[in-house]
Formats: C-alpha cells, sequence, structure tokens
C-alpha cells in the first residue's frame, strides 16, 4: 500500500491516476488513466482543450520483489488552437516522469546510468539483469552518454595535474583535479602544452597549480596563466634525487664491488637468516626431526594419561587423534619409528657400496668421493654425492668436510637503489631488511675509495630534511652546495632545480602537492583495465568525471 501511495504522488505531478493493477507471471502491470483537461501546444506553447484522441504509452519502471513494474500510461492528443501553428495536433507533455520517445522512467534511467559509471556496459547488463533490470550493454552506454555532465557553478582555484598513459609508450592522456574540493574536473586527449593551454585559457580563475616535474605542462601555464603559481610535487623532486644518485651508484660499479670485498659480514646481511649452531642439517633433516618431535610428544602424552588409568577412547576424544593411533601407541613397548621410504632407482645406486666403504674408512669429503665415482663412471651431480654422503653421516652424527671452507664472508654488491637506502638512510626498503652495521661499513668503505660519495651522502640527507621541515632559506643554501658539487650527475640535477626555482620553492612553502592527481590517475586506471582497453577515451571521461 505504500508503495501504491508513492507512485500516485508521483503520477500526480503529471496529471495522472492508477485505475488498476494487474499482476502476471513475473510481471505487474499498473494501468494509468489521464486527469489532464487541457494542454499547452510544444510549438506555439497555446493552450487547448479539445480533446482530439488518445494512446497508451508503455513505461518501464524499477523491479518490485523481483517482479518487473510497468505503467501503462493514458496519453490525451489535443488540437491546437491557434490556425496558424504549424503543429495541427499535440500529446500532452509528461517529462517529469519520463523522456519523449522513452520506454523507461528517469528513475530506472537513473538506475542503468549508476550501473553503467560503476561498471561500463558488460558488466552492468549482467548485473542489471540479476536486479530484474531487462536491459542490454549497449542500452546501458546510451544511457550513460545522455548523462548529464553538469558545468560548474563554481571557479577553480587550486588544481593539480597530471598525465596518463592511453597506450604506453604511445598515446597519453591528461587529468586535471581540483584539489579544493578533491574531485577531478577535465579529462583530455594528448599532454601536449597546446591541448592543456586551451584548457588553462577558458579556466581563468586558477591560482596555483601543482604538477610534477614534466616541462609541457609548465609551458602551458605559463603560456595560458602566467599569473598562477606552480607547485613542483615534492614526491618527485625525491625521485628525481634518488634517480641521480642511482645513476651516481651504477657509474661506480668497480668502486662498489671493492667496497662490498671490503667487507666481512658478521651477521646476515639480506632477509631473515638464523645464527647457526653447530652443525648445519639438510632441510629432509629438519624436516624428519620436526615431525618426529611432534609425534614424540603425542607419544609420551598417551603414555602418560594411559598409566593414569584412562580408557584409550577417552585419550583419542582429548588428544584430538583417531582411536587406532591411540591403540597403537598402547600396545607397543616403545616409540614406533616411522619405516624409511624406499627410493627409487638413481645413477648413484652403483657407487653406493663404494661410497660406503670410503666412508668406514673416515673419508668425509664429499668432493673428494665425487671425483673418485666420477673416474669410476658417475656421471651424476655433486649435489647427489654430498647428500647421500651426509645421509650416511647422520646417523653417526658427524657433518661432512669441506675442502675450503672461507675463514671470512664478505658481503656481496648491492643494487644500486639498494645502496642508496643505505647511503642516506631510507628506511623500510624491505621490511625484512633491518639496518645493520654491515650496511654502514659498506657506506664508509665507498666512501673512502670515493670521497665524492660522501659529499654526496651529506647534500642528499641535509635535502630530505628540509623537505621534512619546509624551511626555504636552507633550500638556498643547499643548492649552492649541490651546484659545487663534484659528481656530474648532482649538477645535472642542480641545473634541473634552477630552471625550475620558483615551483621548486613553492613546494616548501605551500601545503599543496600532486598526491591527489595521482590517486584519481589509479582510479583511472582502474577504469580502463576494467573496460579491457576496448572502451573509448569519451566513455572512460564520463566514468571519471561523474556528476555528483
Amino acid at each position: 500500500m505504500q508503495l501504491l501511495a508513492g507512485l500516485e504522488r508521483l503520477l500526480a505531478r503529471v496529471g495522472k491516476r492508477v485505475l488498476h493493477v494487474e499482476q502476471g507471471v513475473g510481471v505487474v502491470t499498473v494501468e494509468v488513466s489521464s486527469t489532464v483537461r487541457a494542454a499547452p501546444c510544444t510549438v506555439c506553447r497555446r493552450w487547448s482543450d479539445r480533446v482530439h484522441g488518445g494512446f497508451v504509452r508503455y513505461l518501464a519502471e524499477r523491479p518490485v520483489l523481483d517482479q518487473r513494474l510497468v505503467l501503462a500510461v493514458e496519453m490525451r492528443r489535443f488540437k491546437c488552437s491557434d490556425v496558424g501553428c504549424a503543429r495541427r495536433t499535440f500529446a500532452e507533455s509528461i517529462t517529469s516522469l519520463a523522456g519523449r520517445h522513452q520506454r523507461r522512467t528517469h528513475s530506472q534511467s537513473r538506475a542503468l546510468q549508476a550501473l553503467g559509471h560503476a561498471l561500463g556496459g558488460e558488466a552492468a547488463a549482467r548485473l542489471a539483469a540479476a536486479l530484474g533490470l531487462c536491459t542490454s550493454a549497449d542500452t546501458v552506454l546510451r544511457q550513460l552518454r545522455r548523462t548529464d555532465i553538469r558545468r560548474r557553478r563554481y571557479k577553480p582555484r587550486i588544481v593539480g595535474i597530471d598525465d596518463w598513459a592511453i597506450a604506453r609508450g604511445h598515446n597519453y592522456g591528461t587529468i586535471i583535479v581540483d584539489l579544493e574540493r578533491r574531485e577531478p574536473i577535465e579529462v583530455l586527449v594528448g599532454r601536449e602544452a597546446s591541448a592543456v593551454t586551451q584548457w588553462l585559457r577558458r579556466n581563468p580563475s586558477i591560482e596555483i597549480v601543482a604538477r610534477d616535474r614534466a616541462g609541457a605542462y609548465s609551458e602551458a601555464v605559463n603560456i595560458a596563466l602566467p599569473h598562477a603559481q606552480q607547485v613542483s610535487d615534492r614526491w618527485h623532486l625525491l625521485s628525481n634525487l634518488r634517480d641521480n644518485v642511482e645513476r651516481m651508484l651504477q657509474r661506480m660499479g668497480s668502486q662498489m664491488r671493492e667496497a662490498a670485498r671490503r667487507v666481512v659480514v658478521t651477521e646476515p646481511t639480506h632477509g631473515r637468516q638464523g645464527r647457526r649452531e653447530g652443525p648445519r642439517l639438510a632441510w629432509w633433516q629438519r624436516l624428519s626431526d620436526d615431525r618426529r618431535s611432534i609425534r614424540l610428544a603425542l607419544y609420551d602424552s598417551v603414555t602418560k594419561l594411559h598409566t593414569q588409568g584412562r580408557t584409550m577412547k577417552s585419550i583419542a576424544g582429548e588428544l584430538d587423534i583417531s582411536y587406532q593411533t591411540v591403540r597403537k601407541f598402547v600396545h607397543t613397548g616403545s616409540f614406533p619409528e616411522r619405516a624409511r621410504k624406499a627410493r627409487g632407482h638413481t645413477p648413484l645406486d652403483a657407487h653406493l657400496q663404494y661410497i660406503e666403504e670410503r666412508i668406514a674408512q673416515g673419508s668425509r669429503n664429499p668432493l673428494m668421493i665425487w671425483r673418485e665415482v666420477r673416474q669410476r663412471g658417475y656421471s651424476g651431480s655433486r649435489a647427489s654425492v654430498k647428500a647421500c654422503v651426509v645421509r650416511l653421516l647422520f646417523p653417526q652424527g658427524k657433518p661432512a668436510l669441506v675442502d675450503s671452507e672461507p675463514t671470512a664472508r664478505t658481503m656481496p654488491c648491492p643494487s644500486a637503489r639498494r645502496a642508496f637506502g643505505w647511503l642516506v638512510g631510507w628506511r623500510k626498503l624491505a621490511v625484512e631488511e633491518p639496518k645493520n652495521a654491515n650496511h654502514e661499513r659498506f657506506v664508509q668503505a665507498l666512501c673512502d675509495i670515493e670521497p665524492v660519495v660522501a659529499q654526496v651522502r651529506s647534500l642528499s640527507r641535509q635535502f630530505l630534511g628540509i623537505m621534512h621541515r619546509r624551511r626555504p632559506s636552507e633550500f638556498d643554501r643547499w643548492l649552492t652546495q649541490l651546484s659545487r658539487c663534484e659528481a656530474p650527475e648532482m649538477k645535472s640535477f642542480a641545473r634541473s632545480l634552477q630552471a625550475d626555482l620558483p615551483a621548486v620553492r613553492a613546494a616548501f612553502q605551500l601545503s599543496w602537492s600532486n598526491g591527489q592527481t595521482e590517486g584519481h590517475v589509479n582510479r583511472l586506471k582502474f577504469l580502463k583495465r576494467q573496460m579491457y582497453g576496448r572502451g573509448s577515451v569519451e566513455l572512460l571521461r564520463l566514468r571519471v568525471l561523474r556528476p555528483t
């Protein structure tokens, strides 16, 4: 009844009333009669009450209780009372309920548009069918293209500009975000200065533009809005610093390898590695020992409970094991060891007796035994011989020997990116890699070999501190020191900062950055991939600039 009352209020706005409700198989049809006595002409706008005839218009509404809802609306046609009017007859207007020539109400159209904005064409059509909205992917896209991207009533003041890839390496676009309202306001095709310049000229109210270090956007702002304040993105400044330092480290490959050789590793350098205590076991030995210890603890619990007078059934229920396992543990006088798994035939089986004899003679060197069996015709790997020797020595409690085990282990040469993190103290490169003394010793050795590295390290740390504290005065002194650095990569970085000096200084003074824009670029990429790269840029723009 409430649903019917709401429908009657909606129909009363266009001069209609509910006459009859007919329920069919999966469809509810509501017959609606007209109460309009007069209507204005659609051409001359002159009112007329001369009824010419009528017809029935069927409109699809949102489904109700998993049933389609169809409105059979009676429409009246009137004769125009103006003899000079070009239109002789016209139908009454119900634009507040449905558009001209439409077979669905505005309510269902808005639902299809919302599905199209969220999912696109095919996915929206599949979801609409599950919700009871009979439609196709093409219809969803047509409804989406009819969406009115309302003209902004406000004038943007602070915007962020960034590029995005239509096809990486070939075509690019530009997205513009209102940083105050935190919403995208335009999506352009191309990232050239000409395309952005035309849009900026149509929006002279812009006062601040946050951008990356790309020169095209800077040129567009200088041409269209010379009075606007440009702000260079702080993350891109740090990224430029890292790129230049990494290029310097890549150029010093031989020096980095020499510095790594000078560092004697006293603890694990990469990843989580446990310290050795005694001879290290093979993986199959550690796994076998762990499983045996679990079974032994279970066996001890069963025997302890059984000596206390507990029944085997109650023991099985308490320990959550099978009754057969409890009975086997109770009836055996000692811990039942598992039988060794039978191995298949291997090329080493023909030489197994010889290996056992050599071990009995006291030889425990896998490399020496491998060379001997090679002379006897063995063509397998040295690792197989070593695993065999370790397996035969394991019951005796003796470890295998190595010919020349190094007394000191040196650090492997790190990559340029990892070395940059050690150099400037850029933490959180990897969660599993804590800072340790080996990293600092490597940096000190590299600074001793190349003194310019120490200078670059000091400048990089100063830049991180200035960026964190936002002190423009300290930045000017730091830029002077950077331009005097002996490393050519840092001199190039200093020249790029001086060429964009007003925008770089603004990054230390203002709180605006391109972080919001990068987030909207991420959302744009998600929508583009959701359309499998087949949708047009026009459709992508409609989905990105969804009206609120």
